[in-house]
């Protein structure tokens, strides 16, 4: 595919379900040209799925297994040499043991048996360079993204307390091994940086194609501690930035508020009213859920003032339910500032060094941390 092409196709699917969601998923890649206009039959392929950690498929935390079982089942009879996985969120390490119980907690175990396609479960990273990186110029990658021909990413369609959108962009994250990831949030504290550094990433590893479950999302406090919604589309391209704007318009959120999406357009990678992004197939505007409820940290700007923005976003903290908190430590060891410490055998969040990144948010299992404004 040209690398200017923008083109987003979009399929309505109401529910998942292994056959629908196949048939869903290889026509929205026929209507971008086929499988031959991303990867080659023999190709050694790493399909990327989002695993922020093991969840059940319904808490819509996770890419679903029915997503995943589609794409693989494609690049199989296709004739690719298909690996499949991801590396889980900022709070969990990245071993064989964490791997194992978050893929079969996900349900991608029985993908991986059902299809004769493997999981990883090779820890290893090394430096990949990013001669184009504006912010970043290296980064630390898990080896079956380097080794491989080509990325393809599945993708699901969740709101971001940081990012405002975990879409296609955002999901890249993921090659970045469990514990590295807080040292990126450290050091590019700002929505805005962290978006710009994202884009170095993606455009460092060059995925092929992007997939995006949009069939059931999240909306609200994501990507972890928001509430499933009904979208009803699955959606392919082979542009990053593109399904993230058609995304974004799905959940009734400002392409231009999403920090990615403002990155690449600040970098020309798409134009500033979006008139590069072409539609094909089912039109966005029978499946925009017009009431989808966006993160707590979703500004609205009233003018074009940053300070005012920021300061609306440095008001609203993380807060630990003391009821609900089980004294994990999961929190303290995905802070990337070391902002939370432990008191009593409980965290306690230091909010003179806490950046506003909202990871350990993001990281509780069990929603003991809210987003609150002070």
């Amino acid at each position: 595919m040209d690398k200017n092409d923008k083109k987003v196709s979009v399929v309505r699917c109401e529910n998942y379900g292994k056959s629908q969601v196949y048939e869903a998923v290889k026509r929205s890649v026929e209507l971008l040209g086929g499988l031959g206009q991303f990867v080659s039959p023999g190709q050694s392929v790493f399909l990327k799925f989002n695993l922020l950690c093991g969840a059940a498929p319904e808490t819509c935390i996770a890419t679903h297994p029915d997503a995943v079982y589609a794409v693989a089942k494609l690049l199989k009879e296709y004739g690719c040499n298909v690996l499949m996985g991801d590396s889980p969120g900022s709070g969990l390490p990245y071993t064989k043991a964490v791997l194992k119980k978050a893929y079969a907690e996900t349900g991608y175990i029985e993908v991986s048996e059902d299809l004769g396609i493997p999981l990883n479960y090779d820890t290893g990273y090394d430096r990949v360079m990013a001669p184009d990186g504006i912010l970043v110029k290296r980064f630390s990658v898990i080896k079956p993204a380097i080794d491989a021909d080509a990325i393809i990413v599945v993708s699901r369609a969740k709101t971001h307390s940081l990012t405002y959108l975990s879409g296609a962009a955002k999901n890249m994250f993921g090659v970045i091994p469990g514990l590295e990831k807080p040292l990126y949030h450290a050091n590019y504290q700002s929505a805005e940086d962290f978006g710009k550094a994202m884009i170095d990433l993606n455009e460092a590893m060059k995925p092929k194609l992007q997939v995006m479950d949009a069939i059931i999302g999240m909306e609200g406090d994501g990507p972890h501690s928001g509430t499933p919604r009904k979208i009803g589309a699955v959606m392919a391209s082979g542009d990053y930035n593109a399904i993230d704007v058609a995304t974004a318009r799905l959940m009734s959120i400002d392409p231009r508020r999403v920090s990615t999406i403002a990155a690449a357009v600040e970098r020309g990678y798409l134009r500033e009213d979006f008139s590069d992004v072409a539609i094909v197939g089912e039109p966005l505007e029978g499946l925009i859920v017009e009431d989808y409820k966006r993160p707590s940290t979703y500004y609205v700007p009233r003018n074009n003032s940053d300070s005012r923005m920021r300061s609306f976003i440095s008001a609203i903290k993380p807060h630990i339910l003391a009821d609900q908190c089980i004294g994990c430590m999961k929190c303290m060891r995905s802070c990337p500032v070391k902002a939370i410490s432990a008191v009593d055998e409980k965290p306690s969040i230091d909010y003179d060094k806490c950046i506003r990144c909202y990871c350990c948010h993001e990281m509780c299992d069990d929603h003991a941390i809210a987003l609150e404004r002070s």
